[in-house]
């Protein structure tokens, strides 16, 4: 569904990626995970093309995500940091922002904000909400159901629960794997926290300086490790992993 193919990328003297290539498999979630600044969220940017490489080739089913940008991202949901709710708007309205804009009925509008909400267990009596009247973790349902609105094939989140207290991060992390499982979708998901990544992922990527130090599931990067780095980072988090 999504390959990167010998991607960089650099923002002045920065060097956020540096040359590499990465297939998502299809129909599985994808964790990108590392340290702040090692170019997890710019790689995923580049998947939505929001981060144009400087090289390389970012495929999206089968072509150059380049040369169809906009048919393209109706087909990928993008949940940023903190959700990006617009505060102008109701929780019903930031979720039909691109249904409206497509021309979708009324009625098809409201059918598919009474499905979403059901399937992000949101109350229905919140919907006509302005974000700030809103919970954290209703905010947070409410910018996955935008991004979720024309039922896309692929799911990419920046860190969607990052910003959350640890209660209601648990409680959404429970409901958002159900919500993975039950679409089985293409999902790529962005977090530094350990737990998380095992929580969600199938498939597990872990970065460092803008570079893939491994990739497997969790209990590749228990007991195979690639690179000391690998060991460093998971025992900085071990007391945090589900195992």
């Amino acid at each position: 569904m999504l390959e990167l193919q010998g991607v960089a990328k650099r923002f002045g003297e920065a060097q956020a990626v540096r040359p590499l290539s990465l297939a998502i498999p299809e129909g599985g979630t994808t964790v990108l995970i590392g340290p702040s600044g090692c170019g997890k969220s710019t790689l995923l940017r580049m998947l939505i093309g929001l981060a144009p490489p400087d090289q390389g080739n970012v495929l999206f089913d089968g072509a150059p995500l380049s040369g169809q940008l906009t048919p393209a991202r109706r087909r990928i949901g993008y949940v940023i940091q903190d959700g990006g709710l617009f505060p102008h708007l109701t929780a019903r309205e930031n979720i039909c922002l691109m249904p409206e804009h497509l021309g979708w009925t009324t009625q098809a509008q409201a059918e598919r904000v009474q499905a979403l909400a059901a399937l992000t267990r949101f109350p229905a009596a919140r919907l006509d909400a302005w974000p700030a009247e809103l919970s954290g973790g209703q905010r947070q349902r409410v910018a996955i159901m935008r991004a979720l609105a024309l039922d896309p094939d692929v799911l990419l989140l920046d860190e969607p629960l990052g910003a959350l207290d640890p209660l209601i991060r648990r409680g959404l992390q429970d409901d958002l794997r159900e919500i993975f499982r039950s679409l089985s979708k293409t999902i790529v998901l962005v977090t530094h926290d350990m737990h998380e990544a095992a929580f969600f992922g199938d498939r597990i990527v872990l970065m460092r300086d803008g570079a893939i130090v491994q990739q497997g599931d969790v209990t590749d990067l228990l007991e195979h490790p690639a690179d000391p780095f690998v060991t460093e980072f998971i025992r900085a988090q071990r007391s945090e992993l589900p195992l």
